[in-house]
């Protein structure tokens, strides 16, 4: 399993999740098959945003609707986590599931590092099984400057 994610819409991912911070941020990836296309910022209504998220339901109608109308799925849902690596949380997953909203992937953006956010992306079954899948963009994997030194 993968998703293949292009590198703009990854620094995108960053930008909103740094714009947001101390909060979390959440939103949705369109796209086609497995491939995101387009990235929807979504506003967090969740009275605790700091330690949770949830989309603004006409957040969530606007991207339905936009997905529709360009042939598209929703791919992923995306939240960031600000102390804390970017691992579905027990509430996450308990939330994917209550939610059936399991057929989606769930990209997280942690902010532990933040001159170095991590982005991971995991699948989460009807069973509450969290499986991480690999996440691919466009051009060249990033290589460290220590790894040729």
């Amino acid at each position: 399993m993968k998703i293949i994610i292009p590198r703009t819409i990854i620094s995108k991912l960053i930008e909103h999740a740094l714009l947001e911070d101390p909060n979390e941020c959440c939103g949705l990836l369109l796209g086609k098959e497995n491939t995101v296309l387009n990235i929807e910022n979504c506003n967090n209504v969740h009275s605790s945003p700091k330690t949770r998220y949830t989309i603004e339901p006409k957040d969530l109608l606007i991207a339905e609707k936009f997905s529709d109308d360009h042939n598209m799925n929703i791919l992923a849902i995306y939240h960031s986590h600000t102390h804390s690596q970017a691992y579905p949380s027990k509430t996450d997953i308990e939330n994917a599931v209550e939610s059936m909203w399991t057929n989606p992937y769930y990209v997280l953006i942690s902010l532990v590092e933040k001159t170095r956010p991590i982005i991971r992306a995991f699948k989460i079954s009807d069973n509450k099984n969290v499986e991480e899948t690999i996440i691919e963009h466009d051009g060249d994997a990033y290589i460290s400057p220590t790894e040729n030194a």
